[in-house]
């Protein structure tokens, strides 16, 4: 399937999931049913696109769409009683349609004017005024200054592998939230989920540092190449001995993790699909693997942990379902 023919598809089941949760929260009227009746007779693919959104919730076990049930009646009843309050509008029905399509294409909405930015599942490289060049893992937004006296990134979401132009005059620095990284010629990694991140270094030396606790002192730690020091909103942790071939694996289009819990391989999966994976078996979801996965190529992957797992994959629409 070519890239339009793909992108066609996503903006037909995004459709297709803001008209199930809007056609069942319990506020309908005939006007609403008319206007689904007219985008389902578009063609065809309309109507495979709803229908596919329909058997996940057939498909999905009790316990789970009996929690889903439980929890769209409850959102239901509180847009019941707001909009009892203040009337429906035009805009307030958009805001509520936007809310749910967000919940599926959230990188469409996360900072739309940053300097630079990839969406989910795209990659590319950038090269900066001064030389040095910024590589962008999926879903990452960075803004970039650079002046007389330094050369300032901020990373405000996902992960960057940063190659740094050397430049004495003028220290190259990361920020993510309150933590800093600088480097003078050097290659590290930064990755940041708008709370907590990490900084990798591949080549040279770098020095992560945030405010302490006490405000007026500064805390800091230096990295040395293949070490990694993780941090929170919080504080930084200590510099920890890294596995390098995996930390950039994804620069060369993979993913490669060595005993891990599968939960923790699908997060890190589900950073590249728009059809994200969830895990239905708590055991399952502890279980440990080894992976080594083309990014390109999940869906192979996951036909192949069928039968290496034994375990059932439930497909319907823009989620898939895992579950032993």
């Amino acid at each position: 399937m070519n890239q339009a023919s793909l992108a066609h598809r996503e903006t037909l089941q995004q459709q297709a999931v803001a008209w199930h949760a809007r056609l069942t929260s319990g506020a309908v009227d005939d006007s609403v049913l008319s206007e689904f009746d007219r985008w389902r007779r578009q063609g065809p693919e309309h109507q495979q696109a709803y229908r596919d959104v329909e058997a996940l919730w057939q498909q999905l076990p009790l316990p789970l769409l009996a929690d889903r049930q439980r929890r769209r009646a409850l959102v239901a009843k509180q847009r019941r009683a707001v909009l009892a309050r203040r009337g429906l509008s035009v805009a307030a029905a958009a805001s509520l349609l936007l809310a749910v399509m967000a919940g599926f294409y959230p990188d469409y909405l996360q900072h739309p004017l940053a300097d630079y930015r990839t969406r989910i599942g795209e990659q590319t490289s950038i090269t900066l005024a001064d030389g040095s060049i910024a590589h962008l893992n999926t879903d990452t937004a960075i803004d970039v200054s650079i002046n007389g006296n330094e050369r300032r990134i901020e990373l405000l979401r996902g992960e960057a592998e940063f190659d740094v132009a050397h430049d004495a005059d003028k220290p190259f620095r990361v920020a993510t939230g309150a933590t800093t990284t600088e480097a003078l010629g050097t290659r590290f990694i930064v990755r940041y989920d708008g709370k907590a991140g990490a900084v990798t270094l591949l080549q040279g030396r770098v020095r992560s540092s945030r405010p302490s606790a006490q405000g007026a002192q500064t805390d800091s730690a230096a990295l040395q190449a293949g070490q990694q020091l993780a941090f929170t909103a919080d504080r930084l942790g200590t510099p920890q001995t890294a596995e390098l071939s995996n930390a950039d694996a994804w620069r060369r289009g993979r993913l490669l993790m060595n005993f891990v819990p599968l939960k923790q391989v699908i997060a890190e999966i589900n950073r590249y699909r728009r059809s994200q994976i969830r895990l239905l078996d708590d055991k399952l979801a502890e279980r440990e693997v080894n992976i080594a996965i083309d990014i390109k190529q999940t869906d192979a992957w996951l036909k192949a942990l069928q039968q290496t797992l034994s375990i059932k994959v439930i497909e319907a629409g823009p989620l898939v379902f895992l579950q032993s």
